[in-house]
């Protein structure tokens, strides 16, 4: 195989990845388990050099390049991003945990008060 067929391999594989987490980024589904698009990116990375090894010119060069600095760039986020993947303490639905504030006048409020009635609890950042 020439340099420019594992070129556009190795950037189909990357755009392919790329896609696919751009779409559960939208959808907010990124898996737990990143271990697989890193894993993908990593071949991908890998066929881009082995295309630079065996020889490319023309779009070929710019595939290989895309798939090195693209599938680089994703890995290197991985590595540095702050995300974490616990689940959230609160849930929709579930229970929330108890605190005390000012209200809208200014006394204090405790959402024990509310216990055994549904209620909407709306945060709002005032005007300062």
């Amino acid at each position: 195989m020439s340099g420019n067929l594992w070129a556009a391999l190795a950037g189909l594989v990357i755009l392919g990845a790329f896609a696919d987490w751009t779409r559960r980024m939208l959808q907010v589904r990124i898996p737990k388990n990143r271990r697989p698009f890193q894993l993908v990116m990593g071949a991908g990375v890998s066929l881009g050099i082995l295309a630079f090894g065996l020889g490319t010119h023309g779009w070929g060069s710019f595939a290989a390049g895309f798939a090195v600095v693209g599938g680089c760039i994703f890995l290197g986020l991985q590595l540095i991003s702050a995300q974490d993947a616990r689940e959230p303490s609160v849930k929709l639905g579930g229970p929330i945990l108890d605190f005390s504030a000012p209200d809208e006048t200014g006394s204090p409020f405790q959402l024990a008060s509310l216990a055994g009635r549904p209620f909407l609890l709306k945060f709002f950042r005032g005007h300062w």
